[in-house]
């Protein structure tokens, strides 16, 4: 059982990300600033960014807030990711340039493609640049958004360098089985944006049935159902309660009769099953999912 939130998972690269982050998705200005110094001074240690959120000196700022004030660097965990403009080999080193200079920090943790290009080669030099980073020692871990496990296992196929995370949206309800059983069986650590499906997992039936159990809102079991999943939620928010009662999930785990309940909330009725997680296809039909992932472009940037 996860029992503090300064637990963390280990990557497959020898480094360790934190069990729950803040997104910044849709903040700018003082109030990307202002959660990002709050979150990290309630004890968050995974703030993520992007360049195509348009924050990340926002962002930056708000971490060398909570630096200045006392919070040790190696503690904070920062992902950003490539945007699709700058895919290609020669441009995604320029744009990481860019977003290690907006962000104000000597090295990032994390440095993720955002979605997968249409055309695989971009992806593949994209990716090939990010391992030319990473063997720099300026990015600590690599990884993927909005992958695919044909999208992953075309990658995986190609790459030097193993990526340590698929960031995907995930929520009760959209458990994502195939990508999240697949990121599994490769050591893959999944990261889920939308946890808390924008705001509306508290309009959910059976999460507010459950919360009255455990006295959590259904935001709370939601973020708990991902932590019990090994699953790293980063819920996006400005707001300071929200901020707060987001990371109020360490004092309880879940069932295994609600993570059942939970977990099948996505299945169809009559394909509903104990609940082991699933999404396991067999590995002889991995070479047909690659092929039907190659350059199917079915990430969708989040917002």
């Amino acid at each position: 059982m996860v029992v503090s939130l300064y637990d963390r998972i280990p990557l497959n690269n020898g480094y360790t990300i934190p069990r729950i982050g803040l997104g910044t998705a849709g903040l700018s200005g003082a109030e990307a600033e202002e959660a990002v110094f709050y979150a990290l001074n309630q004890g968050y240690r995974l703030i993520d960014t992007a360049a195509s959120y348009d924050n990340e000196e926002e962002v930056g700022r708000g971490i060398n807030l909570a630096i200045n004030a006392g919070i040790s660097r190696d503690e904070i965990f920062v992902v950003t990711k490539i945007a699709p403009e700058d895919m290609g080999f020669n441009k995604t080193i320029d744009a990481f340039e860019a977003s290690l200079e907006r962000l104000n920090t000597q090295y990032i943790d994390l440095l993720l493609i955002h979605k997968p290009a249409k055309d695989d080669e971009v992806t593949l030099d994209t990716w090939r640049a990010m391992e030319d980073i990473y063997a720099s020692g300026r990015v600590q871990s690599i990884g993927v958004s909005n992958f695919s496990r044909g999208h992953l296992a075309m990658l995986l196929d190609e790459a030097k360098v193993r990526p340590a995370v698929n960031q995907y949206q995930m929520y009760p309800g959209a458990s994502d089985r195939s990508t999240n059983g697949y990121c599994d069986d490769e050591n893959i650590v999944s990261m889920a944006y939308s946890p808390l499906k924008k705001g509306k997992v508290q309009k959910e039936r059976r999460l507010m049935s459950i919360s009255e159990n455990y006295d959590k809102s259904p935001e709370q079991i939601a973020l708990r159902w991902s932590i019990d999943r090994n699953v790293v939620p980063i819920p996006q928010s400005g707001n300071k309660d929200h901020i707060r009662d987001n990371i109020n999930i360490f004092d309880f785990s879940l069932s295994d009769n609600d993570m059942t309940i939970l977990n099948n909330l996505d299945v169809p009725r009559k394909d509903r099953d104990t609940g082991d997680g699933g999404g396991n296809t067999d590995r002889t039909n991995r070479r047909k999912n690659i092929q039907k992932g190659r350059g199917s472009g079915t990430g969708r940037m989040r917002h």
